[in-house]
């Protein structure tokens, strides 16, 4: 195996420059793949985790008048996880004040607020601790409060809008702005129900529980949500195709290189067989040679793509996630692939006859 192995490196050095090509389709289809697969499991856990943060469960309903009654009357729907009203948000110097429900603040892994009591985002409001004071710009001067959790924001929406986030409770919201009327209500259905079927059971009974305080109407469905998670799935699966593609053109390069070679070294392939070597040995010898790419191309192609992978997820704000399950797979397939296809080519040298090999000295 050694003497095989040993005249296959010969033959490549021998030949280098046609070996550079299936070597950079072998580097670049597994570059590739490292790449994507890194990548897209660093998007895919990003676009989850906003998509969880956005709410993907969720609608939006609109009416005059809508009020904190009416947030009680359907978080007492068994089906409704929470109610938030998109308009309990002020606006304080560099502060942004944000009442949340009993039943949001839950929905967060937070406890229920009492009056003068915060929630802080803790990227805004690192040296800040539960039970620390901390005095904030109101509508009514600097206050004076008592810091009862820190949480983490991770809605893309919130994170884009300036000033330090501050999450109080729905009722001190409204006494501390005076603002008890909003038009619009963001409804979240538990994780287990189809809000499309939900949607009209919902407004039927909702408008009826509110009697006489005007009708309500859908103002938002899930399907945006939907069609997002479309566009993650069609991306993952583009980005496989494409790395596919580069895997095969570094195949064909290989089986392009050994059939070259064969053709060049038809008289090479004569002398050794009349020499006493098997047809066996000749063929083993130029799989060796796919083998040989496959593997330095594989390695250095998992190499480039670790690097590539961390610096274009610090270009495009996506960390990068490894598997080393998946490295070796992409490691497994470019070796299928360099054998399978080196396999025609090199069963063709092996059936040349002595006779005709021998013609081409």
């Amino acid at each position: 195996m050694k003497m095989i192995f040993w005249f296959a490196c010969k033959m490549l050095l021998g030949n280098s420059k046609r070996a550079i090509f299936p070597f950079l389709g072998v580097v670049g289809g597994i570059t590739a793949l490292i790449m994507s697969f890194s990548l897209g499991a660093g998007g895919e856990e990003i676009i989850s985790t906003n998509l969880s943060a956005i709410g993907s469960n969720r609608i939006m309903i609109g009416g005059q008048e809508m009020s904190a009654r009416d947030m009680q009357i359907i978080e007492n729907y068994p089906f409704v996880e929470y109610t938030l009203f998109p308009g309990a948000r002020e606006n304080s110097g560099n502060n942004i004040f944000i009442g949340y429900s009993q039943k949001a603040l839950m929905a967060l892994g937070l406890r229920n607020l009492g009056d003068r009591e915060v929630i802080l985002d803790k990227n805004q409001f690192p040296d800040k601790q539960p039970g620390d004071r901390v005095d904030l710009v109101t509508e009514n001067g600097v206050r004076s409060f008592t810091v009862a959790g820190i949480y983490e924001e991770k809605n893309p929406f919130e994170l884009m809008k300036q000033g330090n986030r501050i999450i109080v409770s729905q009722g001190y919201f409204e006494r501390l702005f005076g603002k008890y009327r909003y038009n619009e209500l963001i409804v979240s259905f538990d994780k287990n129900e189809d809000a499309e079927d939900l949607i009209p059971l919902l407004l039927k009974r909702f408008n009826e529980d509110r009697r006489s305080y005007g009708q309500v109407r859908l103002l938002e469905t899930p399907e945006v949500y939907k069609r997002i998670v479309k566009i993650q799935r069609m991306v993952k699966n583009t980005l496989g195709i494409l790395s596919f593609i580069s895997l095969c053109i570094g195949g064909f390069g290989i089986m392009n290189l050994i059939a070259g070679g064969v053709r060049a070294r038809t008289g090479h392939i004569g002398i050794l067989r009349a020499m006493g070597m098997s047809r066996e040995n000749i063929v083993k010898i130029f799989l060796a040679e796919g083998v040989i790419i496959s593997i330095i191309g594989s390695l250095s192609g998992v190499i480039i793509g670790v690097i590539g992978a961390i610096l274009s997820g610090k270009l495009i704000m996506i960390p990068p996630q490894f598997n080393v399950l998946q490295i070796l797979f992409a490691l497994v397939v470019s070796l299928a692939f360099g054998i399978g296809m080196g396999v025609y080519p090199a069963r063709k040298a092996g059936n040349i006859a002595i006779t005709d090999a021998l013609r081409d000295i």
